[in-house]
């Protein structure tokens, strides 16, 4: 009864999704804006209902990349509440990006305890409200097209409070600051960032806190491969690998493991987190009719304290299918809404706006 009752509201959903879908096109056919209500049901939220809207600018020039900005409001029987608001920019003939956060969130989620064995059904919750700050900006000037590199700044203030629950070893809160910086650098031959049809992504990510610049002194690191693949004019195969570490004092929901949402979907962000975590994923995309689309996808991942115990544990598998909605065709951008089994054991749904990597 559960599972088709999630069916169910998943079919509403996306229903709902493409009857709302709005954009503005003007004579020259360029569109301006999209808007979504957001209606649905996650692991992470419960039921949520708000609106999710994107405004699209023109580019400098004809067939340069499209700046947008997006904004988000929702709030969930949970007693969540995000605002979210989130331009791209381009400049100098695309060599430029400029991608900006700003992030008010009032969220409650659920501790299992640190490491990869967690059981879903063991968990305290926690109160979390934070004010986020970030910019990243990439460049490709003075280097070969594929390549490029940039640097990223992330402020933040956080507030975490925890209730009683059945976890009782619990981590320091880390409420406060958390203020740091990094560099990137990369080799990128996607043919577009929203619905890649071919090309690659090599990217080498690490960001600095410093109690300098904020509360508590801890660094981040990722590698990001991704490989796409068409396979026919309408479908594309896409694979991903991510490796994360974290290291130094480090809150608890900042460590390495999986956000719920892109990164081992349908599950609470950090179901199992450590200082390292990997995952994997796989997925075929299909483009059916008018702004419809399809994916079904396959996902692993793992978390541990060091490199000798993660290489040990054991994996943490998703199978999953969701439906797309094309936001800005143009652009290749989609609303997606998935649907995955997590272990073979409990189901999770998640939505958002571009694929999930």
């Amino acid at each position: 009864m559960e599972l088709l009752k999630k069916i169910g509201l998943l079919l509403f959903v996306f229903v709902t999704l493409v009857a709302a879908a709005t954009e503005d096109a003007s004579e020259d056919d360029f569109q301006r804006y999209s808007v979504v209500p957001i209606l649905g049901y996650t692991e992470e939220t419960e039921f949520q209902i708000g609106v999710m809207a994107l405004l699209f600018l023109r580019p400098d020039e004809p067939k340069g990349n499209v700046p947008e900005i997006g904004l988000t409001a929702y709030g969930s029987t949970r007693g969540q509440l995000q605002l979210q608001l989130e331009p791209y920019y381009y400049l100098f003939h695309d060599q430029i990006s400029i991608w900006g956060l700003l992030k008010y969130q009032d969220w409650v989620a659920g501790y299992y305890g640190r490491g990869n064995d967690p059981d879903i059904d063991i968990f305290t919750n926690f109160n979390r409200k934070k004010f986020q700050y970030g910019t990243r900006i990439e460049s490709r000037i003075g280097l070969p097209k594929a390549f490029k590199y940039g640097v990223e700044v992330h402020a933040e203030y956080t507030e975490i409070d925890f209730e009683e629950g059945k976890i009782t070893d619990l981590p320091d809160d880390h409420s406060g600051w958390r203020n740091g910086a990094g560099y990137l650098f990369g080799v990128d031959t996607r043919d577009n960032i929203n619905w890649t049809r071919h090309g690659f992504l090599a990217q080498w990510q690490q960001m600095f806190y410093s109690d300098l610049l904020g509360d508590y002194t801890f660094d981040v690191e990722s590698l990001d491969l991704r490989g796409y693949s068409t396979l026919t004019q309408t479908t594309t195969m896409a694979l991903g690998f991510l490796w994360q570490r974290a290291g130094g004092d480090v809150p608890f929901d900042m460590l390495a493991g999986p956000d719920g949402i892109c990164r081992f979907r349908g599950v609470e962000s950090l179901y199992f987190g450590d200082n390292q975590a990997v995952i994997m994923q796989a997925e075929v995309r299909q483009f059916i009719w008018w702004r419809l689309g399809s994916h079904v996808f396959f996902e692993g991942g793992k978390s541990g304290r060091y490199f000798s115990e993660l290489v040990r544990n054991d994996w943490h598998r998703s199978v999953g299918a969701g439906a797309l909605l094309g936001l800005n065709l143009k652009q290749n951008l989609f609303a997606r809404a998935d649907f995955s089994w997590v272990d073979f054991d409990h189901l999770g749904l998640s939505f958002y706006v571009r694929q999930a990597f």
